[in-house]
């Protein structure tokens, strides 16, 4: 078996591991934004563990086989090195959104009951949902380059365009100050 078809597969299983990390981040985020008590919060918050052992792994199952077949079957062409460059922009899209989450997953650990209103504030602040939705627009911005292949112009006006569409896609948010408020039931 040729070695650029074993890095297909290694960089289509790193790409559904991905999507894989931003749908059960997304359902994560749906339940923690809405969450009343602690205990909802610490249990929602689990699923930051599966997210930070899929998702590094993912990548690099993505950009390792990526690279090498950008560098073998692809030379001379801007959009393999667009992709990358989307896809490396992805962790920094994310990384403020983790970081302020994360502080809010401590506070909660310690707390048991009906969340402080300050907690409840945090947890619904857009830039998650922001975060996120900027995150899948960019990454189906690099899926079109993946199957288009455009040129370099093109290549940099998909980024853009998905990264553009995202941030519309989460203006709602920012304007109405977060997701819709409703309580979880369980926990």
């Amino acid at each position: 078996m040729p070695l650029y078809q074993i890095a297909l597969f290694l960089h289509i299983a790193g790409a559904l591991g991905i999507i894989a990390a931003l749908a059960i981040e997304w359902t994560g985020l749906s339940h923690l934004v809405r969450a009343a008590t602690a205990e909802q919060v610490q249990e929602w918050s689990g699923i930051t563990l599966v997210l930070r052992r899929l998702g590094p792994v993912s990548m690099v199952l993505l950009l390792v086989p990526g690279m090498y077949m950008a560098a073998t079957g692809w030379r001379g062409t801007a959009w393999p090195w667009i992709g990358l460059a989307a896809m490396l922009f992805l962790p920094a899209l994310g990384a403020p959104s983790g970081v302020r989450l994360g502080r809010v997953q401590r506070a909660a650990a310690g707390e048991r009951g009906p969340l402080s209103g300050a907690l409840r504030q945090q947890l619904r602040h857009p830039l998650y949902q922001a975060s996120l939705r900027i995150r899948l627009a960019v990454l189906v911005g690099i899926v079109f380059l993946m199957t288009v292949k455009p040129g370099l112009g093109a290549s940099l006006a998909t980024i853009g365009v998905a990264a553009l569409l995202g941030g519309l896609w989460s203006l709602p948010l920012t304007i109405r100050g977060g997701p819709p408020e409703r309580a979880v039931s369980g926990a």
